[in-house]
C-alpha cells in the first residue's frame, strides 16, 4: 500500500466529484472545498462554521449507515492503489459519498484540534 498515491486518487475523486455536482451539493461543505480545493485559508474555516459542517457530515453519516446496515463490516479493510474504495464498498452506490463524509469528518476534527485546541 503506498499511502501517498491512494492519497492522491482519493482527492483526484473527489475533487471531480464535487465539480460536477455529484457530491455533496449541501452549501454548508462549501468552505470546506474552498480550503482544501481552491486555495482559501484554513482561517477562512471559523470554529463555529467547523462544528456546523462536522455535525452536518455525521447526520449524512447516520443515513447511509442506516441505508446501509452491513456497510460498517468492511470498514476495517485496507485500501489499495488498485481499489482505494475497498473498505467503503458495504455502501454499494454510495461508497463514494461515504468516503469523502468520512474524509471531511476527519479533516474537520483536525482543523478544530490545531485552530481550537
Amino acid at each position: 500500500m503506498d499511502y501517498f498515491i491512494i492519497q492522491d486518487i482519493y482527492h483526484k475523486r473527489m475533487k471531480e466529484d464535487y465539480e460536477r455536482g455529484l457530491i455533496i451539493t449541501n452549501p454548508i461543505y462549501k468552505p470546506f472545498f474552498e480550503w482544501k480545493f481552491y486555495g482559501a485559508s484554513v482561517d477562512s474555516l471559523t470554529k463555529q462554521m467547523c462544528y456546523k459542517i462536522m455535525d452536518e457530515a455525521q447526520r449524512e453519516l447516520e443515513k447511509l449507515d442506516l441505508k446501509h446496515p452491513n456497510g460498517i463490516k468492511h470498514l476495517l479493510e485496507e485500501s489499495t492503489v488498485d481499489d482505494v474504495w475497498r473498505p467503503y464498498k458495504g455502501y454499494g452506490d454510495d461508497c463514494y459519498l461515504y468516503s469523502y463524509l468520512t474524509g471531511i469528518e476527519n479533516e474537520i476534527t483536525t482543523i478544530l484540534l490545531i485552530k481550537h485546541g
